[in-house]
């Protein structure tokens, strides 16, 4: 079951999802209200993610172009042991992006850098939450697939990852938070099912945009254990946005083995995005090699949208987010889109 402990504990730094794309509700701050404003961007990585961040971009969510001639724009740190770029999550806010990234295989630590414009970067910086002082069995043996989300109730960042410490059986989602990108608090365990689950992402929804009593939070997480156990797809738990409950219990297999969207393929690295009142899915096919999506009107019976999904060779998990066309220096004239 889930820690509920822990989770009133965090009640009251509620966190926000991420992007939430041609649908943000008017508590997503720094997004522009008209669609026709914004673009769908995707960050991502390729190889094993030695190269640095790359990044694609969309009108529709579905065909996607390479920006910056298709090379990486954000190298990795220069950090011994800690140089590579995968699973990166970026969101636009205030007037900038924010991007946060899994550093290497192993460690208990992830990087973090800032642009106005996604062309310019701040140097990037090596995060390392846990404290000095930690016990060693409440270190992880890796830090995976951190997800970077705005919190406008807390007016700070809160940013999800997989963990895997001794004391736990299997990963976990354990989350800090930063107001400023250069302070971090130290972690706490965010949601814990009883089972192993890892690359957690959320979406800030209102289903009913009339109510805003009706806003919840909708997260998708990655069952990792073995095919055989029930596991290697994806699921879904909400919570109201207030926390006064806790998560739901994890939904049935929503996209992978077992569930009725692609029940041949593994999945990993779900994110969730709306367009329009349309909700999207997708996810990291990572042993057909290539990129899922799916759609649905109440996350509960999807459609397969793969076959229209056009993305730039060897795209690996990575994170879709929304932000105006006009903070995005690489669609500005000069720039090689």
């Amino acid at each position: 079951m889930i820690n509920r402990f822990l989770l009133a504990l965090f009640a009251s730094s509620v966190i926000c999802g991420a992007r939430s794309i041609f649908a943000a509700p008017p508590s997503a701050p720094g997004q522009s209200a008209d669609p026709a404003d914004q673009v769908v961007l995707m960050s991502f990585f390729r190889d094993q993610g030695k190269a640095g961040t790359f990044l694609c971009v969309s009108e529709d969510g579905l065909k996607f172009h390479p920006l910056n001639n298709n090379k990486p724009i954000l190298p990795p740190g220069k950090w011994p042991g800690q140089g590579l770029t995968r699973d990166p999550s970026v969101i636009f806010h205030d007037g900038k992006f924010r991007a946060v990234w899994t550093t290497n295989w192993t460690g208990q630590v992830f990087g973090y850098a800032e642009s106005e414009d996604l062309v310019k970067w701040s140097e990037p910086v090596l995060v390392s939450p846990y404290p000095a002082a930690t016990a060693p069995d409440d270190l992880p043996r890796s830090l995976w697939a951190p997800e970077i989300h705005w919190d406008p109730v807390q007016k700070n960042f809160l940013i999800l990852w997989s963990s895997n410490p001794k004391n736990t059986h299997g990963f976990r989602t354990f989350a800090c938070r930063t107001a400023d990108g250069i302070t971090f608090t130290p972690p706490k365990l965010f949601f814990d099912p009883d089972l192993a689950v890892i690359d957690a992402q959320m979406l800030l929804d209102n289903p009913q945009p009339s109510d805003p009593s009706a806003a919840r939070w909708v997260m998708v997480v990655k069952d990792e254990r073995d095919i055989k156990q029930g596991g290697k797809n994806l699921h879904l738990t909400t919570a109201p946005l207030d926390f006064s409950k806790p998560w739901s219990t994890l939904s049935p297999a929503v996209f992978g083995p077992g569930s009725s969207v692609r029940p041949e393929e593994m999945a990993e690295g779900g994110c969730l995005a709306k367009i329009g009142g349309e909700y999207r899915l997708y996810c990291d096919a990572f042993t057909s090699k290539h990129y899922s999506v799916a759609k649905s009107n109440d996350l509960k019976n999807w459609t397969d949208l793969t076959p229209q999904l056009a993305m730039p060779k060897g795209v690996r998990h990575g994170t879709v987010f929304i932000a105006p066309r006009a903070a995005v220096g690489w669609l500005k004239a000069g720039m090689n889109p």
